[in-house]
């Protein structure tokens, strides 16, 4: 980080080592960039107080969508689950950090968590994520009995563009029950420095062009590479936004499961999350909101006071849903 940088913000010290990174639309270099990210999980160490599975579930394109299960040994009967989509722009794998976040929701919050490997944009464009992700939703209801979950206390949670692609199942699991004999009525959304506007036009997503880890330019390749299949983003005459590809453009929020909101204070995607939540609270959905102040996007990369801070906030939230 610079220092004229390190003077602009007033971020913790503790994320000013952050790397300043930068992407490219080239899906080759991204790929590539997804090897080092591999090298994050190799020889990965899960708690021994866990027990971890691998399902294979079929997407809605016939393709397989890898789900890892982690879950504590003594975890009783009838568990509470969440269904957690990691962050990384839809074009990065899951890394260590991920990981992390799966295990201490499953021995914190004493709950099943179900990590879903949706499609990466490298290999196809939205909606493959998307799709991947709520097919993953639905299993996990469908399948609730031979899982040993709690089908009334399923929780959609994910991180940056995990946080959009949750928000999103939210809206498309209360549209699909229309046709579902027996609904499912997710319990809550988590939504964690989410990905909530892909017309990257609030005050943060024009303005934070240089803060650490998550930039204005990255938000603009992320949805370039995500949408680039779509008339919009090919700027053909007429065509809107995709259904599902970008949370707040949906008209009617009402309905939808409530919601814990985490944004970050110097975040380029911190605007776009909080006018969720205020378009959530119009609406009528209960929503919780905590702007995690003097943090960055992806914070939890790094330990300190302020990440445990507002990582206890968190996790205090989730266990009083999961309570209830």
């Amino acid at each position: 980080m610079s220092k004229s940088s390190t003077q602009k913000y007033p971020i913790d010290p503790a994320y000013l080592d952050f790397p300043n990174m930068s992407f490219s639309n080239n899906l080759w270099k991204l790929r590539f960039t997804n090897l080092f990210i591999l090298a994050t999980r190799f020889r990965y160490k899960w708690d021994p107080a866990l027990n971890v599975t691998e399902h294979q579930i079929q997407g809605e394109d016939n393709n397989s969508v890898k789900i890892i299960e982690i879950a504590r040994k003594d975890i009783a009967a009838d568990a509470p689950a969440l269904v957690y989509f990691h962050g990384g722009a839809f074009f990065l794998t899951y890394a260590g950090l991920h990981l992390d976040n799966a295990q201490m929701y499953a021995l914190e919050a004493n709950c099943k968590v179900f990590m879903v490997d949706y499609r990466l944009s490298t290999k196809a464009a939205f909606p493959a994520a998307q799709t991947d992700s709520q097919a993953a939703v639905e299993w996990a209801f469908d399948n609730a009995a031979s899982l040993g979950i709690d089908k009334e206390k399923i929780i959609v949670i994910g991180d940056s563009a995990g946080g959009g692609i949750a928000a999103s199942c939210a809206q498309m699991t209360y549209d699909r029950n229309k046709n579902r004999t027996e609904k499912i009525n997710l319990l809550a959304q988590f939504l964690l420095y989410p990905v909530c506007d892909c017309e990257t036009k609030t005050e943060t997503a024009k303005n934070f062009v240089d803060t650490p880890l998550w930039t204005t330019n990255n938000n603009k390749v992320m949805w370039d590479v995500y949408l680039r299949d779509s008339d919009y983003k090919k700027g053909v005459t007429g065509a809107s936004i995709p259904e599902y590809a970008s949370p707040i453009h949906r008209e009617d929020l009402s309905g939808l499961p409530p919601a814990y909101i985490e944004p970050t204070e110097f975040d380029p995607l911190r605007d776009e999350a909080i006018n969720y939540a205020e378009a959530l609270q119009a609406a009528g959905v209960p929503v919780t909101l905590v702007e995690a102040k003097a943090a960055v996007h992806g914070y939890e990369f790094v330990d300190c006071e302020t990440t445990r801070k507002y990582r206890k906030i968190r996790m205090d939230e989730l266990k009083k849903v999961l309570s209830n």
